[in-house]
């Protein structure tokens, strides 16, 4: 293992483990809820909860990484991605 992926596991453990102790149906909602309000809101407010919600996906997929297999890897890149450009195009309009 890395020293920076270990400081990243070290830095995102507090989350993690509050999320963790969340029921489960709160992780979901604050999910739907940064992407609808990203994608309700336009212009920078819209671009910067997207932006947001994009650092939590890939933070989750840096943690997951090396347990998923190659599909999965790809799926959740492009969610990010996805979600990423989603808010460059607000920035842009």
């Amino acid at each position: 293992m890395t020293s920076f992926r270990r400081r990243v596991e070290l830095k995102a453990g507090p989350l993690v483990v509050l999320l963790h102790r969340l029921p489960r149906a709160v992780p979901f909602l604050l999910v739907a809820a940064l992407l609808l309000a990203g994608l309700g809101l336009k212009g920078v407010a819209g671009a910067v909860l997207l932006l947001v919600l994009a650092a939590l996906l890939g933070l989750l997929v840096a943690l997951s990484w090396p347990v998923l297999q190659p599909s999965a890897r790809l799926l959740r890149v492009a969610t990010v991605a996805l979600v990423v450009a989603a808010a460059l195009n607000y920035l842009r309009s």
